[in-house]
């Protein structure tokens, strides 16, 4: 097949913003790859007005799907879900947040770079962060090769989760997501262990909008205490050594901080 379908799995809740959202599927639906098709669970009760935009949407255009919940539940569990929903009918799948932009041609390279690197899992690309007008801030680079991405490991998550497009043997090798508070890194560590290859393209492939919100959801004691357990968890099971330690400690702290350090902290770090 020239051409194969590719599933994008996007997970909407009420608090966002129906200006974010109709970007971020303008911008899946600007792509330069002819045949992608957007999956969205509208997970928990959404306001009659962002309900409406996805209804739009599912109406206009023919590859757009919609799947309700009642109950807001975890975005692991809801991205599990897509991928039970559509499994057998495509052989890639890419993330999309409610709020960022996928670059043009970014569907397209991550096609054409599964194709030719069949060994390859999972493949991730660079970012560039926005503020809430879309003006950028600042471009941010990932570690290509896989042994990179496995030492960059150390030091935090070696890959943007927005960015990835799965192969389908991710999923049969890995299994899907652990539903728990910062899946993304869990999963990474799942797949390492499960033998998955992993590659970052040095490429921008998405706007990745950067708000006060994001910050003050990463903030409190418990929620902090709960992400350093899990970095715990990756640091042993991975036997990435003692200076992942004291990074998994240094951003402990960080995050403890008050908004206005943890800002221009995120910027210095990343």
């Amino acid at each position: 097949m020239m051409h194969p379908r590719v599933a994008v799995l996007m997970s909407v809740i009420d608090r966002e913003r129906e200006d974010y959202l109709r970007r971020a599927i303008d911008s899946i639906g600007a792509q330069t790859y002819p045949h992608v098709d957007l999956h969205v669970s509208m997970s928990g009760k959404l306001r009659d007005s962002l309900a409406a935009v996805l209804e739009e949407y599912r109406r206009r255009h023919t590859g757009v799907y919609l799947y309700s919940h009642a109950v807001n539940r975890p975005l692991a569990v809801c991205l599990n879900e897509l991928v039970q929903n559509v499994w057998g009918r495509y052989p890639y799948f890419a993330r999309m947040d409610s709020d960022d932009e996928s670059l043009p041609d970014r569907i397209e390279k991550q096609v054409g770079f599964l194709k030719q690197r069949r060994e390859v899992d999972i493949v991730g690309g660079s970012i560039i962060d926005i503020d809430e007008t879309g003006r950028e801030l600042k471009r941010v680079n990932y570690p290509v090769d896989h042994e990179d991405i496995v030492r960059f490991f150390r030091k935090r998550s070696p890959m943007a989760h927005v960015t990835v497009m799965f192969r389908r043997s991710f999923f049969e090798k890995a299994g899907l997501y652990p539903p728990v508070p910062l899946e993304d890194a869990l999963y990474w560590m799942q797949g390492l262990r499960a033998g998955c290859r992993f590659h970052n393209m040095p490429d921008y492939l998405v706007r990745v909008r950067r708000t006060d919100d994001l910050l003050r959801r990463r903030s409190g004691l418990r929620t902090c205490w709960q992400e350093l357990k899990i970095r715990l968890t990756i640091n042993r099971n991975l036997g990435l050594g003692t200076s992942a330690y004291m990074y998994a400690g240094a951003m402990f702290g960080v995050q403890l901080l008050p908004i206005a350090i943890k800002r221009v902290l995120y910027d210095k770090l990343r």
